[in-house]
């Protein structure tokens, strides 16, 4: 925050700072504040006596800070300060709102007035940082397009092999496209990332989830897993009697950090975490959907497509169907299949029980295995349209005859 000190204007002889104001209404609120500024980036003199009320004196449009953290404890129409604060700052920055009441339905309508966040007094210094810098790190990940492709896989059904297509798209970006890859491995119960790359599960990854506050970049390289040069693994395997409190906001914290070092960011993400993850969704380049070609996942792929639109889904929704094959019995013809389908499904994943054998037992990519493979082969596609990926062109005779022959084609 090199910008945080700086002043964005003076307006009636009172200084306007930057990246951050802080407006409080009692005096345990703004010892805790002024404490916590410096620790994360910014001037005590940006917090000031006042409450709401001061932070509608002082904030004029065109002239807010990019973060403001008011306290509406003693504010007798709160709702409508907050409506008029919000209107100054204008839709670019973002506001944290102070109170008393920890009843859920004043957090939802905070949200709903376009606070980024609550907190509930008494604050602490930990709970006042971590909500300050909650917004950098959210911006991040909702900003990852910028530098590179978030990709969340989703299994819209059981056993359809979405997670060993999330695994082998990581592992092709990173060791065929030399991309700097990462793979977030959601399933904290019965995740097979690590199992599939012969890899340890790294130890934090779990304390990542459960307590954002505490991520940054020397912590995350501590719970990251190198399936070599170019790949990092967050995977976990929790005790199956253990329930796993994730914060909502853990995952695009995981993601913003991520993102500086890695350019394509792929998520294996169960489907029973849908309904918390629309964050995480509304920052998606894509959604990956795997199903089979079976009646039950012609129902599941349609309902989880419509359900996209309210989980605030805004990337492309990319279909995939695995497990492709004669000798599937249940199998219900592509023609009929693709039929069925709001939208056609756009790749097809051959079966290979052979490959996925020996790549299950020696923990090894389907492209180590079987590089030359009708399976291998669609990987390489999803990979390089997702990532965004071009084969580099031959040069000489050879590479001019392959590229004219393509056009030909």
């Amino acid at each position: 925050m090199a910008s945080a000190a700086s002043n964005l204007s003076t307006l009636f002889g009172n200084q306007v700072f930057e990246d951050v104001m802080v407006f409080v209404d009692d005096e345990h609120s703004l010892g805790i504040c002024r404490a916590a500024a410096g620790s994360i980036g910014f001037s005590a003199d940006a917090v000031q006596d006042g409450g709401i009320t001061e932070a509608l004196n002082r904030i004029e449009p065109g002239h807010s800070p990019k973060k403001v953290v008011v306290d509406i404890s003693r504010s007798l129409d709160p709702e409508g300060d907050i409506t008029r604060l919000v209107r100054k700052m204008g839709p670019t920055n973002h506001l944290i709102v102070i109170g008393t009441s920890n009843d859920v339905m004043v957090f939802r309508r905070m949200m709903s007035l376009g606070a980024h966040d609550y907190l509930v007094k008494p604050l602490t210094t930990e709970l006042f940082s971590d909500a300050v810098e909650n917004v950098d790190r959210q911006a991040a990940a909702v900003q990852t397009a910028q530098s590179g492709k978030l990709t969340v896989v989703i299994g819209v059904r059981g056993g359809t092999g979405a997670s060993t297509i999330a695994t082998n798209l990581a592992w092709i970006m990173a060791n065929e496209e030399k991309l700097p890859a990462a793979l977030l491995d959601l399933d904290l119960h019965f995740g097979t990332s690590t199992l599939s790359l012969d890899v340890e599960s790294g130890g934090g990854f779990r304390e990542a989830l459960e307590n954002p506050h505490r991520l940054d970049k020397l912590f995350l390289d501590s719970a990251i897993t190198k399936a070599g040069d170019r790949l990092a693994v967050l995977g976990t395997e929790e005790p199956i009697e253990e329930f796993v409190d994730v914060n909502p906001d853990s995952i695009d914290a995981l993601i913003g950090e991520i993102s500086q070092d890695y350019s394509q960011i792929i998520v294996d993400l169960p489907r029973h975490l849908l309904p918390t993850q629309g964050a995480l969704l509304a920052s998606a380049d894509t959604v990956v959907l795997v199903s089979d070609q079976t009646l039950a996942g012609i129902r599941d792929i349609n309902r989880i497509t419509q359900a996209m639109t309210s989980l605030s889904t805004k990337g492309r929704i990319v279909k995939v169907i695995s497990r492709v094959g004669s000798e599937r019995a249940t199998q219900v013809a592509k023609a009929d299949f693709q039929k069925a389908l709001e939208e056609p499904a756009e790749y097809f994943v051959p079966e290979d029980a052979k490959t996925l054998t020996v790549c299950a037992n020696a923990g090894k990519s389907i492209p180590t295995v079987n590089a030359k493979g009708p399976i291998t082969r669609v990987l390489r596609q999803l990979a390089a349209d997702l990532s965004g990926y071009e084969e580099p062109r031959k040069k000489g005779l050879f590479g001019l005859l392959k590229k004219s022959g393509k056009s030909e084609g």
